[in-house]
Order: structure tokens, then sequence, then C-alpha cells
């Protein structure tokens, strides 16, 4: 009684604890003068979404507020700006690494306000010359507010007036509007001041300064990232006549293929009931079931004599015609270990892919895949690791038919086979992750090198490799066993 008086305790204190949590970024509401976290993710081509560099790699300052790194005390973590958030394991394999920006957001406030900043020190040439790739291959950043992506060019090349040389510009002023409605936010919009451009030159100081401006809305919470979708295309009505249509000519197409087959195959059916004593043959030749006699490829009769026995019995069933083929079909392959595992390897592709379209599809029941960053990257990991019983399944159940099939159901070779269902297992654990770890080597190496922000950390590839030990290859296993001992046949 006391365990459970315990018990009863401990929920409603976690019940007590739940209902007074503070408001954060995670439920998604807030009270106004609540802090808000404003992160920054990357910078780089807009012809390029794939190359991204970490926002303060280019010579911005840092906000001066609490954050400023002068503020905070020598040696101490305590601080915000360009600290790292913590990442799930699928925000960072979707290449998701933010970082606090330094500003500091409040909700809701009553008056629009402004956070500047000046460089520290002139900018060096080197600096500039940062800049000034920006500004010409057109780069652009992307930040997160409450899980909101908004981006901003950082500047562009543009001149004076026509008669002035075409030179680098940066943006020193950009607005940020957030509308919200009651304790959430809805959307989120930049906008660069284009009269904020300031020509990039070694031994300039640049003051930046960003504006917050919060307008109350009335849009629903639920619609919130309806902008980020493509609407010309979720727009678009089906054409149920054009799919109609599309059906009722691959149906007779369909048809159209299975009656050529049954011509062409008719007379083969005929001659297989001959030889098996299933049609009845007579002196004028043989008849099929309508009573109409039945004729060779000449256009004459059938003649049933070569198909009977001396002692008037029929002969045996021949292989003839396209029943050849199924000494091809049903041939054990050369590698069968390696074809095993790659029969497996596909089927838990297929599987894995009719899994997540699922996941996707039941969006509204557990939270649209495209609202949350790496929950597709999860959705994918959760599905392969449970799929990796089909694959050991198919893979077991396909070795053990065929090895049977190539000895020949001999006593000699059982031995042989029973010896290279291990290397079928283990070929169907370790393929497809060999191949992928493999790109994905080259990958990171490449990503490290350049400095990229799009590489996967070593902790995140330790953790990835855990749910492969203890997850994917224990299911892999247990299917392999379960297809080793299924009863599995050719027919």
């Amino acid at each position: 009684m006391k365990s459970l008086g315990r018990l009863g305790a401990g929920i409603a204190l976690a019940v007590t604890g739940f209902v007074s949590v503070n408001a954060d970024e995670y439920n998604h509401r807030y009270s106004q003068g609540d802090k808000v976290n404003f992160y920054v993710h990357k910078v780089g081509p807009y012809a390029n979404p794939q190359e991204g560099y970490a926002y303060y790699s280019l010579p911005f300052c840092a906000p001066d507020n609490e954050h400023h790194p002068s503020k905070q005390n020598p040696g101490s973590n305590e601080g915000l700006f360009n600290k790292l958030r913590s990442n799930s394991i699928g925000e960072y394999l979707g290449g998701h690494t933010l970082r606090h920006s330094g500003h500091s957001v409040q909700y809701a406030p009553k008056a629009p306000y402004t956070e500047s900043c000046t460089s520290p020190s002139p900018l060096t040439k080197e600096e500039a010359d940062k800049f000034t790739t920006a500004a010409k291959d057109q780069w652009l950043y992307q930040m997160y507010l409450d899980d909101l992506p908004v981006w901003g060019m950082v500047g562009e090349m543009t001149s004076v007036d026509e008669s002035t040389i075409i030179s680098p510009y940066v943006y020193t002023r950009r607005t940020l509007v957030i509308q919200y409605n009651k304790d959430r936010i809805i959307e989120v919009d930049l906008v660069s001041d284009p009269t904020s451009l300031v020509e990039i030159k070694a031994g300039i100081k640049l003051n930046f300064q960003t504006k917050f401006v919060w307008e109350p809305s009335t849009k629903e919470f639920r619609s919130r990232f309806d902008k980020y979708l493509d609407k010309p295309f979720f727009k678009h009505h089906i054409h149920w006549f054009s799919l109609f249509n599309s059906f009722m000519m691959v149906l007779f197409l369909m048809g159209l293929v299975a009656l050529i087959l049954v011509r062409t195959l008719r007379k083969d059916y005929a001659r297989y009931a001959l030889g098996s004593g299933d049609v009845e043959d007579t002196d004028a030749g043989a008849y099929d079931e309508n009573g109409e006699p039945m004729l060779d490829e000449n256009g004459k009769p059938l003649d049933t004599e070569p198909l009977v026995k001396s002692s008037g019995g029929p002969l045996a069933n021949e292989d003839a015609g396209w029943k050849q083929v199924h000494g091809d079909v049903f041939r054990a392959p050369t590698l069968l270990t390696v074809f095993s595992a790659i029969l497996g390897t596909g089927w838990q592709l297929i599987v894995l892919t009719l899994g997540v379209i699922l996941f996707a599809v039941a969006g509204p029941i557990h939270g649209e895949i495209h609202e949350d960053r790496g929950e597709m990257q999860h959705a994918i990991i959760f599905c392969y690791c449970l799929s990796s019983i089909v694959s050991g399944y198919v893979s077991g159940s396909y070795f053990k038919l065929y090895s049977a099939a190539k000895s020949g159901g001999r006593a000699g070779t059982a031995k042989g086979s029973d010896s290279k269902w291990q290397a079928a297992m283990f070929l169907t654990v370790v393929l497809f992750p060999t191949l992928v770890v493999g790109i994905l080597s080259i990958l990171n190496t490449i990503a490290l090198t350049y400095g990229t922000v799009n590489y996967i950390p070593f902790l995140v590839i330790l953790k990835v490799f855990f749910l492969w030990v203890f997850v994917s290859v224990p299911l892999c296993i247990v299917g392999t066993l379960a297809g080793r001992h299924a009863k599995v046949g050719f027919g």
C-alpha cells in the first residue's frame, strides 16, 4: 500500500509539474514578455542549397544585448550567443545544425524595438572578401523562430547609378515581422531594407540593425505552414476522367496481351493434355472441349499417333514449347548467397518505402512531417530497423529453397548448404549498411574539408550504429531463422 501511495503521489506531482510548466518552443505557447529563441541555421549560395556554412562564418557582429560575449563571465558557458542547440538525430541527418542568434526576442511586446551592433574592428581584407563572395554568389541566410524558417539575402551586386561600376554591397538593416494569435506565433517574415546597402570595402565598420515588429493575427495555428507549401501544385483538382481513362486503357492492354498469350499457348496446352491422356484421341485426330478438331502449326489435323506408345498408353509428359523455360526460371543462381542477400535487401527497401509513405499519409494523426525538422529522417531510421526482419526472412527462405534445388536433394551437399546460410545472413545484415556508410563517409569527409554545416557529427554516427547493432541486426537474424525453417516450394 505504501508503494501505491508513493506511486500516486509521484503521478500527482508529475501532473502538477506538467500543468505548471513554462511556455517554450516545444509546446509553441507563450505569454507576453516570454523569451523566444531565435536561431540561425546556415548561409550559402542561393543556387546551391546543399552548400551551407555557419552563419557567423561571415563577419557579422554579435547583437549588443545581455547575450553578448563581452558581458559573459570569462570561461563560462552561460552565454547563448552562437550556442549550439540540442538537435535530434533526424535534424543532424537532415543537415539542420541550429545555433542561437544572440538576439533577445520577447513575445508580443507593446511596441516594436530594434537591436543593433557594430563591427568591433574595421573589416580586414579577408573579411571584406568573404562579404564580396557572398554578394557575388547571391548568398542567403536561413533563420528559425519558433520552428518557422525565414530567409534573407546577405547582399547583392549593384551600383549607385548607371554610370557607376557595379560593386558588392551588404544589407545592414532588416525587419522581422512576427504575427501572433493569442499565445501562439503564426507567421514570420523577414524584410531587408534596400536603402541600407553599404558598399563593402576593407577598413570600414558596419552597423547591423534588426527590428522586431509584432502584429496580432486571426489566422489559425494549424495553418501557419501553408505559406511554405507549393500552393499552385496543391490546388490542382484531381482529373478523375483522365484517371478513369488511363485505368481503362491499362485494362484493355492487359486483356489484349492475355488474349495473345491464350491463342499462342492453346496448342501447347492441348499437346500436354494429349500427352497426359486427358483428351480422347481417335483415328481421325484429336478434338478439343468444344468438339472441334485441333490443328497443328500447318493448319492440318493434329496427329496423335506419335504421342501414343506401342503398347497403347500415352507417353509421359515431355517439356516442349514455352514450358522449356522452367529450367531457367527455377534454376539456382550461381552466387546464391549474394543473390539472397540482394533480394532480401530489395524487399526491405520496398517495405521501408511503403512504411514511410504510410507515415507521411498519416500526418494529420501524428503531425505533418513538413512541420518538424528531422521527422522524415526519424521515420526512415525507424522503418529501416523494423523492416530488417523482412530482409532476413526473404533472404533465408530464398536461400533454403534454391540451395535444396541446387543440391538436388542429395544428402552429401546438406552439410555444405547448412554452412552457407550463415554467410547469406551475414551479407543480408551488412550489405546495404556497408554501401551507405561508404557513400556517407566520402560525403562527410568532403563536408568537413570545406567547413560546411552539412556533416554528421561522430556522436550521431555512434547513436545510429547502436540502433543498427541492437535493433536492426537482431531482427534480421530472427527473420533469417524464420525463413530458414519456413515451408517453401516452387508451387
